[in-house]
């Protein structure tokens, strides 16, 4: 059992990245386990207090870890969440120097992301019956997240306080309360006004939400509710690619790259902290690169 000073930085850790970083709800949680379960570890070894713990303490904890057979991803973000701990603790005076940051990570081959092309990106957004009004809410649903790059956190979470349709623009706010301006095309613009006027308040039937895109029971949209209508839409298109929601996210910069956006504007869109997650959609622009090459290069 972790001592009571254990449990007390542990429960303001917690805090603190909810109410000061605004993680996301599953960031939360999976920091939440994984600070837990070292804190189980050094309690085991009797350790009353962060102070007491150096990098052989977490060494050995990393270590024990990986032999339980777990995936390096996980062990990755273990580790990720111990420095953020640790730092955390600095900040706090807990401890003098955040010996974490010297854990190494395990190595993690980054999963290229599916895309779609634009042929079967249109297919897709023109699957939705739009003579119903469901059909109006998940047209407006599959233009917009093509169209700006949304999380599906961040599209089910949508109210009209965010979106200005003169300037077509959406502000959203990230972690740490940081704004963020998406723009989004004429064409998802036109899918939206056509769910406002014809669908929205169909579904609604009388009642009253603040939230753009709901459901029957006048109740916001959940991601388990857009990734369902998603993979119907994919399987009643044809598509034989495992299509999510993310799927999306990845189409829209890929196709900004290839098209020549800055990969600083891409980082900017998708609300990456850290190019080097936005570099990740730089595979596919190769394509891009390659014709650049050829167009510039007076050797041919």
């Amino acid at each position: 059992m972790p001592s009571d000073e254990l449990k007390s930085w542990t429960e303001a850790f917690l805090h603190y990245l909810y109410w000061e970083q605004r993680v996301s709800d599953n960031t939360l949680s999976a920091y939440q386990q994984d600070v837990e379960t070292f804190c189980d570890f050094v309690s085991q070894k009797k350790i009353t207090s962060f102070s007491l713990v150096d990098l052989e303490i977490l060494e050995q904890y990393v270590r024990g870890e990986s032999k339980k057979g777990i995936a390096n991803s996980t062990l990755s973000r273990r580790v990720s969440a111990l420095r953020s701990f640790f730092r955390y603790l600095v900040r706090e005076k807990v401890i003098k120097e955040n010996c974490a940051k010297l854990l190494d990570s395990p190595q993690i081959r980054r999963k290229i992301p599916d895309v779609l092309d634009l042929e079967e990106v249109e297919l897709l957004i023109s699957t939705p019956d739009t003579n119903r009004a469901t059909g109006l809410r998940d047209r407006a649903i599959l233009e917009l997240l093509y169209a700006s790059g949304l999380r599906v956190s961040e599209l089910v979470s949508l109210e009209f306080s965010n979106l200005d349709l003169e300037d077509e623009m959406l502000r959203l706010w990230g972690k740490g309360f940081k704004e963020r301006v998406v723009p989004f095309g004429e064409e998802a613009r036109s899918a939206l006004l056509r769910y406002f006027a014809d669908g929205r308040e169909k579904i609604l039937k009388g009642r009253l939400s603040p939230s753009i895109f709901v459901g029957p029971s006048g109740h916001q949209l959940t991601r388990q509710n857009v990734w369902i209508l998603i993979k119907k839409y994919t399987i009643q298109a044809g598509i034989q690619k495992r299509i999510t929601p993310h799927t999306l996210r990845h189409t829209f910069a890929t196709h900004l790259l290839e098209n020549g956006a800055d990969l600083r504007v891409v980082q900017e869109f998708l609300g990456h902290s850290d190019i080097v997650t936005t570099q990740i959609y730089t595979h596919v622009s190769r394509k891009a690169l390659r014709d650049t090459y050829r167009k510039s290069f007076p050797r041919k």
